[in-house]
């Protein structure tokens, strides 16, 4: 015999294969492809969330400057800086504040429609009017202005969260809105009041296409949701915690900016692919698989070795013989040699079909002698029909009447195989054996309670017989003692429930106990069958519970001198 080489193993090469020429290289090009879209992804939308920031940022650059231009434009107007400066007197200056001031507000307010503008003055002899000046006093003492009063700063932007809680009625309006004070003084450096411009945020985070995103205010942030989807409370949390200018977390891309001299902070997210978490599921998914498919593959094959190195350890013994070799041989594998001692056992094969020949036709021959044995029983029953016919001639035709029904339990026992009968059949064979007992008992009674339309269910062959026959044994000594016996059958659902009765001398306690306890355990106790009473009772308990299950057991219940009564249930079948 030749010696095969590791890679002659099938075991070998089919692993080989399974891991070089199929496994690897799917792996690599999937990752490799999902990896490629993912960084194209994330590139497309750091460019989505780039453009969307530049253009916020331009529309917050343009309105600073716009409102910087207005405010230089008020505090460039000699008459307003000379009105606000000067003690006012309705008599001298009333008339040049309805001819000049007034008319100057109301072109700048014109000028500028999305801004409301404030100017609070130090001046405390100029009444309040137009909606737009106010004393200075009325508003110095919350805290956001008292701290831009105390600072160095000559301008700064507020947002709404700076204001929170602030219910003053003269303070500028707040709500939604970025606020921009600026100190104006004159010439001569002396403190005037407070110009103050209100104005919407939405004129400052419009952007092109923004119909289908929403800005999301979060006290200093605002949050440009281009993702399409509601973000969570946690979710919004972490994007504020951020620190980095771009950054990505839980399917998002999150883009951070700081426009100068700008009390909020620029936030813009979008969603990011799945391409990432997708393709952590598939490797993990597909290297289970492989995990799987390997070891299923080794546990078959190293079977289909084990199976193979049997078959040739058995083989191997079985060539004594000599056998020929008919099969063609290629290779150097196990296969191959399964092959060479499959060959040598061809011809042992032929010799063993010959036996086998000679083996059946021994089995038909016995099948043959075994029919003719049962011929006898058909003999005896013929034999004593003859007999009973005989003993009418004589005039005894009651135990010609007993021999006919011991016949007809005769002929009951030998006339078919099945092993379930109709009630009506079995119900029959109970009175033949009825009839027997009635020559030793005369006193014997028997009464049935048995729907018509019951007649028709099956039941085990020789059901009745054992139960009543163990009624008559136990429950009558002599013949001068009188036995009735009840077979009572009634329908639950699709159960039958049978209950056989008798008024005879009844079980004891102990006993009954001890023969309910046999009948419904899984084991048997010889120390109650030592005296052979409840032996037909077994019998056909483990007949009921063989055909129907546990719960078809039999159940006895007895008073003793008054009622013994037998019952079981099994299902109604026709």
């Amino acid at each position: 015999m030749k010696a095969h080489s590791i890679l002659d193993s099938i075991y070998t090469r089919f692993l080989l294969q399974l891991l070089i020429l199929a496994f690897i290289p799917i792996v690599l090009v999937i990752s490799i492809f999902f990896y490629m879209n993912q960084q194209n992804y994330a590139s497309t939308k750091y460019e989505l969330n780039n453009r969307v920031t530049d253009s916020i940022i331009a529309n917050i650059n343009n309105n600073l400057a716009f409102t910087t231009r207005t405010t230089q434009s008020l505090l460039s107007s000699s008459e307003l800086i000379s009105f606000l400066n000067n003690s006012y007197s309705m008599d001298n200056d009333y008339d040049n504040y309805i001819s000049s001031i007034q008319n100057y507000i109301q072109a700048t307010i014109n000028a500028d429609p999305r801004s409301d503008i404030y100017i609070y003055m130090d001046n405390p002899t100029i009444p309040m009017s137009m909606d737009v000046f106010y004393h200075l006093s009325d508003i110095s003492g919350e805290a956001p202005v008292a701290e831009f009063l105390d600072s160095s700063r000559m301008e700064q932007w507020f947002c709404e969260t700076d204001f929170k809680n602030l219910s003053n009625p003269y303070l500028f309006t707040t709500e939604k809105c970025f606020v921009y004070l600026r100190k104006a003084y004159d010439f001569r450096k002396n403190f005037l009041g407070l110009i103050v411009f209100s104005i919407p945020e939405k004129y400052f985070l419009s952007f092109e296409n923004e119909s289908n995103e929403t800005v999301i205010s979060a006290g200093n942030n605002r949050i440009i949701n281009l993702s399409g989807s509601t973000l969570a409370k946690d979710t919004l949390s972490s994007i504020q915690d951020l620190q980095k200018t771009q950054s990505q977390m839980s399917g998002l891309l999150v883009t951070l900016n700081h426009p100068e001299d700008f009390p909020v902070t620029i936030i813009t997210v979008t969603k990011n692919s799945n391409y990432g978490k997708i393709l952590g599921i598939f490797l993990l998914t597909l290297g289970l698989f492989a995990l799987l498919a390997i070891l299923l593959c080794l546990r078959s094959l190293q079977q289909l070795e084990r199976q193979m190195n049997q078959c040739l350890t058995a083989m191997d013994t079985s060539i004594s013989n000599n056998y020929r070799t008919r099969i063609p041989i290629s290779g150097n594998n196990e296969i191959s040699h399964i092959c060479r001692r499959i060959n040598l056992l061809l011809t042992q094969a032929a010799d063993l079909s010959q036996q086998n020949i000679l083996k059946e036709t021994s089995n038909k021959q016995s099948r043959l002698i075994a029919l003719q044995h049962q011929i006898n029983p058909h003999f005896i029953y013929n034999t004593m029909e003859v007999f009973s016919a005989k003993m009418k001639l004589y005039g005894h035709y009651e135990e010609s009447d007993c021999l006919v029904a011991f016949a007809n339990i005769f002929r009951y026992n030998i006339s078919t195989n099945d092993a379930l009968v109709e009630i009506r059949v079995e119900l029959q064979q109970l009175r033949n054996y009825l009839r027997i007992q009635k020559l030793r008992y005369p006193k014997l009674s028997f009464a049935s309670e048995i729907p018509e339309e019951l007649m028709n269910a099956l039941l085990p062959k020789f059901t009745f017989q054992p139960i009543i026959e163990n009624a008559i044994s136990h429950g009558i000594s002599d013949s001068s003692q009188e036995l009735s016996v009840t077979v009572t059958i009634t329908r639950n659902d699709e159960r039958l429930l049978f209950q056989m009765k008798d008024n005879g001398a009844g079980i004891p306690a102990d006993k009954l106990q001890a023969l309910n306890k046999l009948l419904h355990a899984d084991g048997q106790s010889p120390d109650i069958t030592s005296d052979g009473r409840s032996v037909g009772l077994r019998n056909v308990n483990a007949r009921l519970e063989l055909y129907f299950g546990k719960e078809s057991r039999l159940s006895l219940s007895s008073s003793p001198g008054l009622e013994t009564c037998i019952s079981f249930e099994i299902p109604y079948r026709l």
